[in-house]
């Protein structure tokens, strides 16, 4: 199968293009400003359309998985216009590129589409972001139903796992952070639906082998608090969980408001997919049997 991936040299897109070369899959890895090793390799601004549309029906994969995104929440506050470029604008002209080719469109999108206020939403529950950059996501969503003719739209919440070092994720600061014997404040009264990118990358592929259509929520298996969800890394990673200090959403000073209670409701997933979602301490030990594997 040929499948196009964007955002290949991210957090998500690296295991996405890694699980699916396993999987005998031909992988075109698009990447904008770091490049990748693995697949086919194409540098591509995904804000400069016609040179998109160009490259990608020249390809004619049969699915595009659209994992590339700008996902700095406080950024996407402040520069407005870029997140829309990037977010919005960019997930519109593929949907049209996909329209035009016939391939399965993906879209990775997220549970800050929700406001917060009910937790463990499910599909059909109404979006309501409270931040921009859960306005631009969702504003991605309307344009890839509008445009697009196969599509999934695929949420998920509170990604992590290994991936650029430069770059850290909240379940790698946390490792870090114990490691060095900081203490680490953490959110409390914050629930989200942790999801590791190894998980996730399974649920794409096999959401793009099966040609599954629609909205689902691909996450991890619970609703967990920030806090209780640290103390099991703590916990799994052998670190010390009496530097894990309780904190409130209203000590932060954030630029952008969050969700206190974005989890979402994955059982449309566990009826649809052949990979399931994991429970917290099952991704975390994989997250950690994957760090043994590297330093191997």
């Amino acid at each position: 199968m040929r499948i196009l991936v964007t955002g290949a040299s991210g957090l998500l897109g690296y295991e996405v293009v890694k699980h699916a070369l396993t999987r005998g899959h031909l992988i075109y890895s698009v990447y904008n400003t770091h490049p990748i090793n693995l697949g086919q390799q194409l540098q591509l601004d995904l804000t400069v359309h016609n040179l998109v549309a160009e490259r990608i029906s020249e390809i004619r994969p049969q699915a595009i998985i659209h994992a590339a995104a700008h996902t700095n929440v406080d950024d996407c506050e402040v520069n407005k216009e870029h997140a829309w470029k990037v977010n919005t604008e960019a997930t519109k002209n593929l949907a049209i590129i996909s329209h035009r080719i016939n391939a399965q469109l993906i879209y990775v999108s997220t549970d800050y589409v929700f406001d917060g206020e009910k937790g463990l939403y499910t599909e059909d529950d109404r979006a309501n972001p409270i931040n921009h950059y859960g306005y631009t996501k969702l504003m991605g969503e309307y344009f890839i139903k509008e445009h697009a003719e196969k599509w999934c739209i695929a949420r998920t919440s509170a990604l992590y796992g290994w991936g650029h070092e430069h770059k850290t994720n909240f379940a790698t600061w946390l490792i870090n952070s114990l490691k060095m014997g900081r203490e680490v404040k953490v959110l409390t009264d914050q629930h989200v639906s942790p999801t590791l990118n190894l998980n996730l990358a399974d649920m794409l592929l096999n959401i793009a082998e099966r040609e599954v259509t629609g909205t689902l929520h691909t996450a991890g298996a619970s609703r967990i608090s920030r806090y209780h969800f640290a103390l099991e890394l703590a916990e799994v990673f052998n670190l010390n969980k009496d530097l894990v200090k309780k904190a409130t959403m209203k000590e932060m000073s954030w630029k952008a408001r969050r969700p206190k209670d974005s989890s979402l409701d994955i059982s449309r997933t566990i009826k649809i997919l052949d990979t399931k979602p994991l429970q917290p301490c099952e991704a975390l030990i994989k997250m950690r049997d994957k760090k043994l594997d590297l330093d191997v």
